[in-house]
């Protein structure tokens, strides 16, 4: 049974154009003064994915949080709200959960493929080393 649903998170884009595949979202809230015994309008930054470059500074989106892409990049764009300069018409279209999924996994199959011929230039065979591993003989590489 899967989990809850993720909590989407509504900011608006700040820096594009500037990382690949990345943008910088700021999302508003309130903190509380106990001293003054006040709320006061405070903010949080986001790195987040973005692998069409469909967004633009000033766009209003929503983002949710998903698995760790880079070392700083830990949510994604699952929708514009709001555009901010050329309509969503226009731009390459943002990705569903689904398409991201498909790319993560696409991504792993050539990274196995990868392997595989690496290790049959080498004459080695992927079994052969966990064999070695489970006989307490590793293979050297």
């Amino acid at each position: 049974m899967p989990g809850p649903p993720p909590k989407l998170i509504c900011g608006v884009v700040v820096s594009a154009g500037k990382m690949m595949k990345a943008v910088k979202v700021r999302t508003a809230k309130q903190t509380y003064n106990n001293f003054l015994q006040k709320h006061f309008q405070s903010h949080d930054s986001y790195l987040v994915s973005d692998p069409n470059s469909s967004l633009r500074a000033g766009d209003v989106v929503k983002i949710a949080p998903e698995r760790q892409i880079s070392r700083h990049i830990r949510h994604v764009v699952t929708e514009i709200v709001a555009p901010w300069g050329p309509s969503i018409e226009e731009r390459p279209p943002v990705l569903n959960a689904e398409e991201r999924a498909r790319r993560v996994q696409e991504k792993t199959e050539r990274k196995k493929e990868r392997r595989r011929v690496r290790n049959s230039e080498k004459g080695e065979s992927a079994e052969d080393k966990v064999e070695g591993m489970i006989e307490g003989t590793a293979v050297a590489s």
